[in-house]
């Protein structure tokens, strides 16, 4: 991205944290086929697709009071729909035909052969990783990828921050990732949306 367009950037991000409609509006016409497009070569569903962009937007909106300006709007705009993306596949996965038809699809279209990987397989690798994780981090991990609860409710659970959350669930998550080794990124991607 260009200096220039860094900086238009900048500046719609400022006037919508500050409310300004007009500057939403932009950014929506700036991101919502970009971001539709990413969604949906993930979820392969257009109505999916549509409905994360509506989501990420009314995120971006809802807290707008902390954008920060001096970062790239493009990161934040596409963490949000990664994290709205997972959501969908943990929902998908409760759906045990849905779960069988991904993980088909997985090691049919994505997994090298040369290192193809059955869901049980990588399942253990996951659980194996988990175990191994200080035993706060892995009971944060557990409530948030095993109960679904959100990161302010771990917090509230546990006495702590929600940030302090955030923070041993990316540790979690990093822990996981380097287990795995040098798995393909579909393999990753599979792990921590299922697992």
């Amino acid at each position: 991205m260009s200096s220039g367009n860094r900086t238009t950037e900048s500046l719609l991000a400022a006037q919508v944290k500050k409310g300004q409609k007009h500057a939403f509006d932009q950014l929506f016409a700036r991101y919502s086929q970009p971001l539709y497009r990413f969604s949906k070569s993930l979820l392969k569903n257009h109505e999916d697709a549509e409905g994360v962009v509506q989501e990420v937007f009314f995120k971006i909106w809802k807290k707008r009071h902390q954008i920060d300006e001096k970062k790239s709007f493009h990161s934040f705009i596409f963490s949000i729909a990664h994290n709205v993306i997972m959501d969908q596949f943990r929902l998908r996965a409760k759906d045990q035909k849905f779960e069988e038809f991904v993980t088909k699809e997985a090691q049919v279209n994505y997994l090298d052969p040369e290192k193809e990987m059955t869901y049980t397989e990588l399942k253990s690798l996951v659980e194996d990783a988990v175990e191994e994780l200080p035993e706060r981090r892995k009971q944060i991990y557990q409530f948030s990828r095993n109960e679904g609860m959100s990161h302010k409710e771990i917090a509230a659970r546990l006495n702590i921050q929600a940030k302090t959350v955030e923070n041993q669930l990316n540790l979690a998550l990093k822990h996981i990732r380097g287990r795995l080794g040098n798995q393909t990124m579909a393999a990753l991607l599979f792990a921590y949306l299922f697992i």
